[in-house]
């Protein structure tokens, strides 16, 4: 839908919703997770609960090593462009990118 610029307010709210429950995060790969965060923020839709449930998982230890670049950019680019901050991911990304 974001790639083709379909906006559904409505099936993001749902989507944003559904990832929060339970575990659901702890499945996403790397780049789903940077997908995703990206689909909201291209869409300008910031969902608190979504984006604390982004940034736990990436924030679990280890994870973080395992996005690559683009992953990294991606991620970093969607909590910046919604104006989500959060010191701890803003500190590991940076340590992320100096790794590199």
């Amino acid at each position: 839908f974001a790639t083709l610029s379909i906006r559904n307010r409505d099936l993001m709210v749902a989507i944003a919703r559904r990832m929060v429950v339970g575990n659901f995060l702890y499945k996403f790969k790397p780049q789903e997770i940077a997908m995703t965060a990206w689909a909201f923020a291209h869409f300008d839709i910031s969902d608190q609960a979504l984006m604390r449930g982004m940034a736990k998982r990436i924030l679990q230890d280890g994870y973080l090593r395992e996005f690559n670049s683009q992953a990294v950019a991606m991620t970093s680019w969607a909590f910046a462009t919604l104006g989500v901050y959060n010191a701890r991911l803003m500190e590991a990304i940076a340590e992320r990118v100096m790794e590199e």
